[in-house]
């Protein structure tokens, strides 16, 4: 029977404090908490699989890696953006889902002019028959500060934690910024919209250009907000109605449309405080969202500055 490990007390509180947490956090304060524990580990960090890019993407929201000195600044130009699947460290670990070693004092080689002596890299395993999340990556620039077995057995325990803790949170951690735009037939506030985030060099994602019919809207649209980090709902006064009484006045009121998505957008983002509505006169809104704060205006224009602010707050500029 292999030996049991004994957890440090702080990777259990780094599990229990991730519940309800968003990916982003989760990654950061897994960094800092392992990094913390390990006594061979000085630096770290996650990359993170990228199908699109068929490439790893180093996870480095905001610059936190050498903000938070997990990561050395003084090598901060050796340490590339993406790596490959194959001709890398990471990139071998990633695509045969094993632990992968490099000590220079046990003949490793490491390409370019790294300082990095010691590094251990593993994958992060989110379940059966899924591919990894993506590598973690621990390391130290001390020759002789070679990675001992049980250092790799204790890391390797902390990177399951790890991929345990990722399972639940929302929202799932993005790599490319995209928003999803909740919109109704207002196509010139839309299109505004759309224009001021590509300004500010963020994807707007809409459902209507995406490949949908009767009986794959809905996943389309799941599908569609799973990609993006935060949401707008551009809520317009594009039809009337009127309660089931007597002599009840038309009133101005949202596409019902909007009204599903937006309650989809809320599910997903609200308590990470990362939905936005902007709200054209003279709509008002329901009464199920009395005390929901908003942005009314007349012309997309007139909250720009707004839409900037959100965008700065959801760390999706640069």
């Amino acid at each position: 029977m292999a030996d049991k490990i004994s957890f440090d007390p702080r990777i259990l509180e780094f599990l229990r404090a991730s519940h309800g947490r968003s990916q982003e956090a989760i990654v950061v304060n897994f960094l800092e908490t392992a990094i913390a524990i390990s006594p061979a580990a000085d630096a770290g960090s996650v990359l993170i699989d990228h199908p699109k890019m068929e490439r790893l993407v180093l996870f480095n929201e905001g610059d936190f890696l050498f903000d938070k000195e997990l990561l050395d600044s003084q090598a901060r130009a050796s340490f590339p953006t993406t790596l490959g699947y194959r001709g890398t460290i990471a990139g071998s670990c990633y695509r045969t889902i094993m632990p992968t070693v490099f000590s220079r004092a046990q003949g490793g080689e490491f390409s370019g002019d790294s300082p990095i002596q010691n590094m251990v890299c593993f994958p992060i395993k989110l379940g059966k028959g899924r591919e990894p999340f993506g590598v973690a990556c621990f390391h130290n620039n001390i020759q002789e500060k070679v990675f001992s077995p049980e250092d790799m057995r204790v890391l390797e325990a902390y990177t399951d934690i790890l991929a345990l803790a990722l399972h639940t949170p929302h929202p799932e951690l993005q790599l490319d910024r995209n928003v999803f735009i909740v919109h109704g037939r207002d196509e010139r506030s839309r299109q505004k919209l759309e224009s001021i985030l590509r300004q500010n060099k963020v994807n707007p994602k809409v459902l209507l250009r995406e490949d949908k019919n009767a009986t794959t809207i809905l996943s389309a649209l799941e599908e569609l907000i799973r990609t993006c980090k935060a949401g707008f709902i551009l809520a317009t006064p594009d039809d009337e109605g009127r309660l089931g009484k007597p002599n009840e006045q038309l009133a101005v009121r949202a596409r019902e449309n909007v009204i599903f998505e937006m309650g989809m957008l809320f599910a997903k983002f609200r308590a990470f405080d990362r939905v936005a509505i902007l709200l054209k006169k003279p709509l008002r809104l329901p009464s199920d969202l009395n005390g929901v704060t908003y942005e009314e205006f007349d012309k997309i224009e007139e909250v720009e500055e707004t839409i900037v602010r959100k965008l700065d707050s959801w760390k999706l500029l640069n």
